[in-house]
């Protein structure tokens, strides 16, 4: 599989993560910590000056994939608003996924610091289908803070599982590829920042260029 970028995709293997009891989010959320962390780096748009550092964690279950977000030294701005909304303007985390590149549709997963999300599907940054709020509802998160005044440590779990992906009939992610990218944006925040996994090549932010997508394995049982 290839993907259209000027530089190399970058490459992960998510590993398996056996889960007894799917139902106990905090249970998954503790196995993470047995998997490699990866960084979200500023390297897609260094002339914006960013603060904020984010890092992540991933792997599966076969049922579901178990995703933890690390963001430090962030600046709290984030609204209760309703459910598949600009979850972007506030502390928001992301993760973007495409099942066959060469279609080139993806979802977007989007989650601010209170666990509000937001849940898409289609080729572009216009003219996406949101899935219905059900279906965000099945992702099971868990958010910590510890706010510092204006400023603030945080981490995100969610628990995401294979049926949320409406548009595909995935019966276990063992042995999957799939092309997806990692987010940390704030786009409503004082100092709007925009973190990446993989490097976009881009004039200005845009973290709906699935071309720039990395790719991932997941690994069997």
């Amino acid at each position: 599989m290839s993907v259209s970028n000027h530089s190399s995709p970058k490459l992960l293997q998510v590993y398996y993560c056996p889960d007894q009891d799917t139902a106990a989010a905090e249970n998954s959320a503790a196995k993470l910590k047995a998997f490699p962390c990866h960084a979200l780096n500023n390297e897609s748009w260094p002339g914006i000056p960013t603060l904020c550092t984010a890092d992540f964690m991933i792997a599966h279950t076969g049922e579901s994939i178990l995703l933890k977000f690390i963001v430090s030294n962030d600046y709290f701005s984030s609204l209760v608003r309703p459910i598949n909304t600009e979850v972007h303007m506030d502390n928001c985390v992301e993760f973007f996924i495409s099942f066959d590149a060469s279609a080139g549709a993806y979802y977007n997963i989007e989650f601010n610091c209170l666990g509000i999300g937001k849940l898409g599907y289609g080729l572009r940054k216009t003219g996406r289908t949101l899935l219905d709020e059900s279906l965000i509802n099945r992702i099971r998160t868990i958010t910590s803070m510890n706010r510092r005044g204006e400023r603030f440590d945080w981490e995100m779990f969610l628990h995401i599982p294979k049926e949320v992906f409406a548009f595909h009939q995935i019966k276990s992610f063992a042995g999957m590829t799939a092309t997806v990218n990692f987010y940390k944006c704030g786009d409503g925040l004082p100092n709007p920042h925009y973190l990446c996994w993989n490097k976009i090549t881009a004039g200005q932010p845009d973290f709906h260029l699935p071309e720039y997508f990395g790719r991932i394995d997941f690994l069997e049982a």
